[in-house]
């Protein structure tokens, strides 16, 4: 049985995800910020099965005790999913504590969750890391320091930690989810999370060793870094 492992799963993407893994049969630890959360992700799943551990990635002693209550589980597959978009600062109006903690969920956290965890990583594992394009340094546009800024740190991050973990056959990518109708996302937003977690589904079941540090698209297309 294949054991995946979703942060930030309350909600939009990272809860689709563990729907549709829950429903192929997959064991599936769903991490949460708040005991409601989880509850409530449990029902919305229709099963008491699904490991659903408290998270706030930005913390070290929250990400350590994830990885103490895992005991001697093994992890196939992580998503490192959780995220914040936070407002939208343009130059002149940037609120810094804002700023730092945005580098704090959506490019440290990364690091944080897959540092603890690399023991639990199998051998061969697959590690994605939900990015954007709105960190891609091709893309000429204005406003939104924080959020494309912590993206564009976080592909870097994932190249570098793909170089670290190579030597144990796991495959490190970012992961361009498209743009989906969430609470992110917004209501116009191109996609459901429905489209866009089978994407996602689909190019981890094929990704290699070969695709490691990549940048990738929801529907497998290479994304410009």
């Amino acid at each position: 049985m294949t054991t995946v492992l979703i942060t930030g799963a309350a909600r939009g993407i990272g809860q689709e995800l563990a729907r549709q893994y829950v429903a192929d049969g997959a064991r599936v630890i769903a991490t949460c910020r708040t005991e409601d959360a989880a509850a409530q992700l449990k029902t919305l799943l229709g099963t008491s099965d699904v490991h659903t551990p408290l998270l706030d990635v930005s913390d070290g002693a929250s990400v350590a005790a994830l990885a103490q209550s895992l005991g001697g589980t093994t992890i196939d597959i992580l998503i490192n999913n959780a995220g914040v978009l936070g407002e939208q600062y343009a130059f002149g109006t940037m609120d810094y504590d804002a700023w730092t903690h945005a580098f704090a969920v959506n490019t440290m956290g990364p690091m944080r969750v897959t540092e603890a965890l690399a023991g639990h990583l199998a051998d061969g594992a697959k590690v994605i890391t939900i990015s954007s394009q709105m960190g891609s340094l091709l893309r000429d546009t204005s406003g939104s320091y924080p959020y494309r800024s912590t993206k564009a740190a976080v592909n870097k991050v994932v190249q570098l930690m793909a170089h670290d973990l190579k030597p144990r056959d796991i495959t490190c990518i970012t992961m361009h989810p498209g743009w989906v109708r969430t609470d992110m996302g917004g209501p116009s937003a191109s996609i459901s999370p429905e489209e866009s977690a089978s994407g996602i589904r689909r190019v981890i079941d094929g990704l290699t060793l070969a695709d490691t540090s990549s940048f990738i698209q929801w529907n497998g297309e290479p994304h410009p870094w």
